[in-house]
């Protein structure tokens, strides 16, 4: 692991990621053995006064949160106080199931119960009014609420437990509820004295008295968007009763480090057991294989499936990765391990959502890969940057210009009338040259060459398209 090159590269990619989507702070903390190799903070916590970021500064973690719910419930199973095998009705009032296949515990856990998203976690966003709302607003004040909500689903049911993918943040919410049943305490007070308290977070909570009294505390960035351009606005970090379980916690890099320590470590945290060898590794199985996506894009050739509380990869580079982000509209990140490496990595950052390409640009240095070379994101990015610009028909009787939104090619022109047409790869190749649009009359093939000279030309319909080069420009 040559730390040296680690450095360069992943900084320079994570400045270029706080720069295009405007991130005021973030925070990474990397261990091997045990060790920390690799620690820095980005940007500042808060503006104004400024307030620089560092390892220790907390952020909303949001559905990072999931597997320590998880841990929580797998306590509890241990303890013999549930089973993750019960029909969630014995704990709590939900009459939302197929009779002969009543759902579980432990379809909660991993995303398997059936149920689409129902926007619990939207309406918490709206009563903390995190951003102006843009879909209807529905009552959430109080456990009838929310029980009403879901009971009253019962169109949206119609697949049974185990068959589909839907990722169910009102799942793990009710996971709370049901450690709060099991136990005797309030959910926050449980994870507090059974999990944060081992593991040495000290400072990691669930309660805004706690995140108020702090002074290292981030500001929370949602975004608005003026004249097409975002704009960052704070805000204070998401706390809320009905989505504690889901994505609450508050924690800092080193701090969640700890966490992830204990999973590497079969449970164990500087002799304190929190779980056992076996019901830990549980949490890293495939529990749920119907993952509608496959992040290819970041890591190809692996094949991703959900345990309880993380996305598990397989074949990821050779190894196993276990791992989680967050998004909760003004915080987010990432966590990750790779069991056989004994390896860590921990992204926080005062914004709601990042694309995870830089947590696996990261892995990918890590483990001495070239990102650049094996991941078809940054591949596909660079070829596109080289299709991009604009296009001159013969004596520029026609202009048209390709530009790239989202990974996504557009072809842009005016010809007889403007027009704004996506360009559809035609194979998986992260230097694909042959696209196609989709017009009234039918799909034209759009194909791209690189020309001997080394310039480039597209063919649309009986015109061909040169890209606009200074050795090409006319006066």
């Amino acid at each position: 692991m040559d730390m040296k090159k680690f450095r360069k590269k992943f900084e320079q990619e994570a400045v270029k990621v706080m720069r295009d989507f405007k991130v005021p702070g973030m925070s990474i903390f990397v261990t091997k053995d045990g060790k920390t190799t690799y620690h820095r903070a980005f940007g500042i916590r808060e503006k104004g006064d400024v307030k620089p970021a560092t390892t220790d500064s907390l952020y909303g973690v949001s559905s990072i949160t999931k597997s320590v719910t998880c841990l929580a419930i797998l306590q509890l199973h241990e303890a013999q106080k549930l089973n993750i095998h019960d029909p969630i009705s014995k704990y709590v009032p939900v009459d939302l199931m197929f009779k002969d296949t009543p759902i579980t515990v432990h379809h909660l856990m991993s995303h398997a119960s059936g149920i689409p998203s129902l926007m619990t976690f939207y309406f918490s966003q709206m009563n903390q009014e995190l951003y102006e709302p843009v879909l209807p607003k529905l009552p959430l004040g109080n456990w009838d609420d929310f029980y009403f909500h879901l009971n009253d689903a019962k169109t949206e049911v119609l697949s049974p437990p185990s068959k589909k993918y839907y990722y169910w943040n009102a799942g793990f919410t009710l996971l709370g509820q049901i450690v709060e049943k099991t136990s005797g305490q309030l959910f926050e007070e449980y994870v507090k004295e059974n999990i944060l308290k081992p593991l040495e977070m000290k400072r990691s909570t669930f309660s805004k008295d706690d995140v108020e009294r702090d002074d290292d505390v981030s500001k929370g960035f949602n975004f608005e968007l003026k004249d097409k351009k975002v704009i960052r606005k704070p805000k204070n970090l998401l706390t809320d009763l009905f989505i504690a379980g889901a994505g609450g916690l508050i924690s800092s890099v080193k701090e969640i480090t700890n966490y992830l320590l204990c999973h590497l470590n079969k449970g164990d945290f500087n002799g304190k057991q929190l779980l056992s060898e076996e019901l830990i590794k549980e949490m890293w199985k495939p529990h749920n294989k119907n993952l509608t996506s496959q992040y290819h894009e970041y890591c190809p050739g692996s094949i991703s499936s959900y345990g309880y509380g993380f996305r598990v990869y397989d074949n990821y580079y050779g190894y196993t990765l276990v791992t989680h982000g967050g998004v909760s509209g003004v915080t987010g990140g990432q966590v990750a391990f790779i069991p056989e490496l004994n390896l860590t990595f921990a992204q926080l950052y005062n914004v709601s959502w990042l694309p995870t390409h830089l947590m696996h640009t990261a892995l990918a240095l890590l483990l001495g890969k070239d990102p650049e070379k094996v991941m078809p994101y940054h591949i596909r990015k660079k070829h596109y940057k080289k299709l991009c610009g604009r296009y001159d028909a013969y004596k520029k009787t026609i202009t048209m210009e390709i530009k790239e939104k989202e990974s996504i090619l557009y072809l842009e022109g005016s010809w007889q009338e403007k027009f704004k047409l996506p360009l559809i790869p035609k194979n998986d190749d992260p230097e694909v040259m042959d696209f196609y649009v989709i017009l009234p009359q039918g799909n034209m093939d759009v194909p791209f060459t690189k020309q001997d000279d080394g310039h480039i030309t597209f063919d649309y319909e009986r015109h061909l398209m040169h890209k606009k080069t200074i050795e090409l420009e006319e006066d």
